[in-house]
C-alpha cells in the first residue's frame, strides 16, 4: 500500500462515487511508484462491480488523467492488466495576476484576469501534440478559459479537460484560424484536404442525443439491421443507457460502433426468445398429443419451453 497515492487519492473531488472507489482501491495496491498488477475479476467484486464495468470505469480514469494503462499480461486464462497511478495534489488556478514594474517610480498593478492571461507552462505539453504555433498558444488558452471553467480544479484535471478541448477544436476545425495567424502577408496556407467521410470527423456529447428522434448518422444502421424490435423503442433504450452513465465526448465513428454492437445484441436475444417460445409450443404440443397433465407438470414444460430445467 502507498500512503502518498491514498492520501492523493482521498483529495480527488470530481469524481463519481464508484470511480473514487475504484482509485481508492488501486491506491492501496499500488508501490510507492504509483505502479499496480491486477486482474479485473478478482479486483472488481470488491469494488462492488462486474468486469465490463471495472473496465469501463478504468477507461473514465484514464481519460481524465489519473492512470496511465500499461502491458496486460496472460497467465493461464487470467489477464493481468498493469496500471500507473498519476495523482498529483490539487492546487487552484489562480484568478488574479498582479505584476508590479521595478522602475524608479511605483506604477499602478497591472491586473491580468485568466480570460486574458498567458498559457501555463503545464499547456506545453499537449498544445506541442497538437502543433499549435507559438505565436497562437496564449489566444488559444484564453479562448479555453472563457469556454471551460478549470478556476477550481487541479492540474491533472485541468491537463484532461484541455486535451479534450483540443481534440473537439481539431475535430471541429477550429485551429484553422490559429494556424493561419502564423503566416506572413505573402504567404498563404496550403489548402485543407477534404476528408473522404468528414461525418467521422465530428463529435458527439451522449448527453446530446435526443432519445425521441433517431440521430441522422444512426437511421441507416438501425433501418437496415434486420430487428423485429420497434427501431425508435430501440434508439430511446440505447440513448437512456448512455444518458444514464457519465457523460462522454466521442466521434461519430466510435458512437457508430456502439450503436452497432446494441444491435448484434438485440438480435442475438431476439433469436434466444424465438427459439424460447418454439421450445414452449412444442412442449405443449406433446403434451396435448400425450393426454391430459397435472397442474404442476404444465408448470414444468412451461419452464422447460423458457430454456430451464426445473428438477422438482
Amino acid at each position: 500500500m502507498s500512503a502518498k497515492f491514498t492520501y492523493l487519492a482521498w483529495q480527488q473531488t470530481n469524481l463519481e462515487a464508484s470511480h473514487k472507489l475504484v482509485l481508492l482501491k488501486l491506491a492501496d495496491l499500488c508501490g510507492q511508484d504509483g505502479s499496480v498488477a491486477v486482474a479485473l475479476a478478482d479486483v472488481a467484486k470488491e469494488c462492488l462491480l462486474g468486469e465490463f464495468g471495472f473496465a469501463d470505469v478504468l477507461t473514465a480514469l484514464s481519460q481524465k488523467g489519473l492512470l496511465e494503462t500499461g502491458r496486460v499480461e496472460s497467465i493461464g486464462s487470467r489477464q493481468i492488466h498493469h496500471l500507473t497511478l498519476s495523482l498529483s495534489e490539487p492546487n487552484s488556478l489562480p484568478v488574479i495576476e498582479t505584476s508590479m514594474a521595478h522602475d524608479s517610480q511605483p506604477k499602478t498593478p497591472v491586473v491580468t484576469t485568466p480570460q486574458a492571461s498567458s498559457a501555463p507552462p503545464w499547456t506545453y505539453h499537449p498544445m506541442n501534440l497538437y502543433k499549435v504555433p507559438v505565436a497562437s498558444r496564449d489566444n488559444l488558452w484564453q479562448r479555453f478559459i472563457r469556454e471551460r471553467d478549470v478556476r477550481n480544479m487541479n492540474d491533472v484535471r485541468r491537463d484532461a479537460i484541455l486535451r479534450d478541448w483540443l481534440e473537439m477544436m481539431k475535430g471541429s476545425g477550429g485551429f484553422q484560424e490559429y494556424f493561419e495567424n502564423t503566416h506572413s502577408q505573402n504567404e498563404r496556407p496550403a489548402p485543407r484536404q477534404r476528408s473522404s467521410s468528414p461525418s467521422n470527423a465530428k463529435y458527439i456529447s451522449t448527453h446530446d442525443l435526443q432519445e425521441n428522434e433517431i440521430a441522422e448518422w444512426a437511421m441507416q444502421s438501425i433501418l437496415h439491421s434486420g430487428m423485429a424490435a420497434d427501431p425508435h423503442l430501440f434508439w430511446e433504450k440505447f440513448v437512456v443507457y448512455y444518458k444514464a452513465r457519465a457523460n462522454e465526448f466521442l466521434s461519430v465513428t466510435q458512437m457508430l460502433n456502439k450503436l452497432r454492437l446494441w444491435i448484434v445484441n438485440e438480435k442475438q436475444a431476439e433469436d434466444r426468445r424465438r427459439q424460447a417460445d418454439e421450445r414452449r409450443r412444442q412442449s405443449f404440443q406433446q403434451s396435448q398429443k400425450s393426454g391430459e397433465v397435472s397442474p404442476s407438470e404444465e408448470f414444468r414444460e412451461y419452464l422447460r419451453g423458457q430454456g430451464k430445467n426445473p428438477n422438482f
